[in-house]
């Protein structure tokens, strides 16, 4: 978004350069970026044309980490925290976002661990019923 959008950011709120926010989150300035491209966080112009975050863009990129390592992607994480609306301080509204991320985190380990069982098993290797057996 534009300074036009975000108008009482500078005055009013904390108001960090990429390279505050990828520092505090523990990430590089490239990622932060990225995660701008995909919507987890979004940036204001300010006076002088410098981009800045809120303080909660470290929030958004620490939670979309988490996501990102059980296999979440950045836009169902962008998704999810679109819900909660820039500078919240409705603790609900987190919560919320992150028992989905919980959820969807839950199923996608429950999917890994299948796939690991199949591996394990390699079941997937033998005929099934359907499939002729090769001749000796």
């Amino acid at each position: 978004m534009t300074a036009s959008g975000h108008a009482g950011h500078e005055s009013g709120h904390a108001s960090l350069t990429v390279g505050q926010v990828a520092r505090a989150a523990g990430v590089t300035a490239n990622a932060i970026r990225f995660y701008e491209r995909y919507g987890v966080i979004s940036g204001y112009r300010n006076s002088g044309n410098a981009r800045r975050f809120t303080a909660d863009a470290i929030c958004r990129v620490k939670l979309a980490l988490a996501a990102q390592r059980v296999g979440i992607t950045l836009k169902e994480s962008a998704d999810i925290l679109a819900g909660v609306p820039s500078l919240s301080h409705d603790l609900a509204q987190w919560v919320a976002a992150g028992d989905e991320l919980v959820r969807i985190g839950r199923v996608r380990i429950s999917e890994l661990q299948a796939t690991v069982n199949a591996l394990e098993s390699l079941a997937f290797l033998r005929p099934g019923p359907s499939e002729s057996r090769p001749q000796p």
